[in-house]
């Protein structure tokens, strides 16, 4: 292998003929000069000046070059800084400067000055930083911190920057970068960050839950917000909804859960206004009524966002069905009164126009001679055989029966699917039944017998008043025959 070749003046020369950066040419003119050679001494001192010329041109471009740059740059907010790592000095440009309210000559080049200028809570952070970038642990120099100005005031920046020279064992040498007033941004974070708390707080304090829910084409469901509310509604935390959003569903009462998500399909559909009234079966709570409306709106990418509130109306749900019993229960016996017998037998009838198979028989029963109870026992005594008579029906009827104290003595019984043999078999067990269980109460014994007409409903029937008017003439002929008597009634 031939020996390597001293660099001589010529090598040097080349450098700069080829454009070289200067620490290239001034590489090639330090190796040179170390060969100590008469002739190359000799020949670099002859070249000195344009060695010293071309030096001052390449200086003069970079700054050229750096001007331009930080002109570019300066009307954003940003100035340009270079570090001599090893020197420990940092040239700043004007842009930089004047973030700070300085004049580019005001600031020294001490690197120790620059730490100076810190924030000294941020100091640690950015020092930090900085190393981890020196050591090469970290591809690049980031950080936020404040610095203070001409003025006194400390401002906040974004300082960025990398090393872009190292020796041969890796050791930083020169580093650039760059410094960004971001002050505004962040009192602008603030001030969000203020809203955005407040909403949170407001939210928070609404009765019931307010809520963000998506759901993508695909039908994955998130919910994207959840206000504190959602611990009562649902006896779960905004945290374990966001990250597994079936949680909600599978709080929903079972009977309730195909609806609600039928419901919410509808409006993701047709972007309509959601509304549902549902249940949940909580771990403490136990099952509760709530209601949930929300509007949608569709996204870009065809996933739905609804923004909505979940209440509570399990009292609402109860007085609601308080007042129906009031208005469908007769007050006295307990059992349905007219007005809910009569839907009743709407509904009976309208079976039997569905489906020409169907049957059902329609019964009338009046207790005997109630008028001579009430007489000589009194109202008291009279309303309370009522309600024994009352049970006495009660206990007899199958689960899709209907009865109702439809007069003062007068009850109605439908019963569904039944024939008029099997009405005349219930009939004689309720005969039976009044007759064998007297109303007592202390040393007072009230016998007890009752007339009973039965009916058949037919689909063909005008309407419900066709068949109770054959069972009550039914029931009219029984008190005729002398009363405690079943009659059937013509078809």
């Amino acid at each position: 292998m031939p020996p390597v070749q001293p660099l001589n003046h010529t090598d040097v020369l080349a450098c700069m003929e080829r454009g070289a950066s200067l620490a290239e040419v001034m590489a090639c003119l330090l190796e040179a000069l170390q060969q100590r050679d008469p002739a190359t001494l000799a020949a670099l001192a002859a070249q000195s000046a344009r060695i010293a010329n071309y030096a001052a041109r390449v200086e003069q471009e970079r700054s050229e070059h750096v001007h331009i740059l930080d002109l570019a740059i300066g009307g954003s907010g940003t100035g340009i800084w270079d570090r001599d790592v090893q020197a420990g000095t940092i040239r700043y440009s004007p842009g930089w400067a004047a973030i700070l309210g300085f004049d580019a000559d005001e600031l020294s080049t001490r690197i120790e000055d620059s730490y100076g200028r810190i924030h000294p809570d941020d100091l640690p952070k950015v020092r930090a930083a900085m190393q981890a970038h020196f050591e090469q642990r970290t591809p690049d120099y980031s950080v936020e911190h404040r610095i203070r100005c001409k003025d006194g005031s400390y401002k906040w920046i974004a300082s960025r920057g990398k090393v872009v020279r190292r020796d041969a064992q890796g050791q930083a040498l020169r580093m650039v970068g760059t410094t960004t007033d971001i002050s505004a941004l962040r009192v602008l974070s603030a001030q969000l960050q203020q809203h955005v708390e407040l909403v949170t707080h407001l939210t928070d304090q609404v009765p019931g839950l307010v809520v963000q829910y998506r759901l993508s084409s695909q039908g994955l469901a998130a919910v994207t917000y959840a206000s504190a509310g959602i611990r009562e509604i649902y006896e779960l935390t905004p945290e374990q909804v966001a990250q597994d959003p079936s949680l909600i569903e599978r709080a929903i009462h079972p009977s309730d859960r195909a609806g609600y998500r039928a419901s919410l399909a509808e409006s993701a559909e047709r972007l309509t206004p959601w509304h549902r009234e549902y249940r949940v079966q909580l771990p403490t709570q136990g099952v509760r009524w709530r209601q949930a409306d929300a509007r949608p709106s569709r996204l870009q990418d065809g996933s739905t966002v609804w923004h909505g509130f979940v209440t509570d109306i399990t009292e609402r749900k109860e007085t609601e069905r308080q007042l129906l019993q009031l208005a469908s229960v007769d007050d006295l016996t307990q059992l349905p009164n007219q007005r809910s017998f009569m839907a009743r037998m709407e509904q009976e009838l309208a079976r039997l126009r569905g489906s020409p198979q169907a049957r059902a028989t329609v019964l009338m029963c009046d207790l005997d001679h109630f008028k001579r109870i009430n007489d000589r026992y009194g109202h008291v005594r009279g309303d309370r055989v009522l309600q024994h008579f009352a049970a006495i029906l009660r206990s007899q009827l199958r689960k899709d029966d209907g009865v109702g104290r439809v007069g003062g003595e007068e009850f109605a019984v439908v019963l569904s699917g039944a024939s008029p043999a099997q009405a005349l078999l219930f009939a004689s067990r309720v005969q039976k039944r009044t007759l064998d269980t007297p109303w007592i109460e202390g040393d007072t014994r009230i016998a007890l017998s009752v007339s009973i007409g039965i009916a058949t409903m037919l689909a063909d029937d005008a309407d419900i008043a066709a068949s109770l008017s054959r069972s009550d003439k039914a029931l009219y002929r029984a008190k005729r025959a002398g009363r405690n008597r079943i009659e059937l009634g013509e078809s």
